[in-house]
């Protein structure tokens, strides 16, 4: 009984050593490409109006403040911008597109991401 339990496990260890050496011979390094997201901002919707998610807006510099359009008509602003939004959109001469990310109905709020 002691010896053929030894060759029986034997030739299982092996197949599982067979199996782990495949998945280390894989190449895996340079295979997996690296994913950049645009930075979003929320946006407090202006007067009940409403956006869609995935909805392509308007985003002006306006002074101080951003605000996201639809056409000519302000949908939402953008509170508190940071320093990089205002000066990417000061190199674009105050003007850029952004595409809604998500939509928070109860809290008034769109993630709006500025390409």
């Amino acid at each position: 009984m002691g010896v053929d339990f030894v060759k029986r496990a034997a030739r299982s260890f092996h197949k599982g050593l067979d199996r782990r050496r495949l998945e280390l011979a894989t190449p895996t390094l340079f295979t997996q490409q690296p994913t950049s997201a645009p930075r979003t901002y929320a946006a407090n919707f202006c007067n009940g109006k409403m956006v869609q998610l995935g909805e392509t807006l308007g985003v002006r510099l306006e002074g101080q403040q951003v605000l996201a359009t639809r056409g000519l008509d302000t949908v939402a602003t953008i509170n508190r911008p940071t320093a990089e939004l205002i000066e990417a959109l000061s190199i674009g001469h105050g003007e850029a597109s952004g595409v809604v990310q998500q939509v928070h109905e109860l809290a008034g709020v769109a993630e709006i991401s500025v390409c």
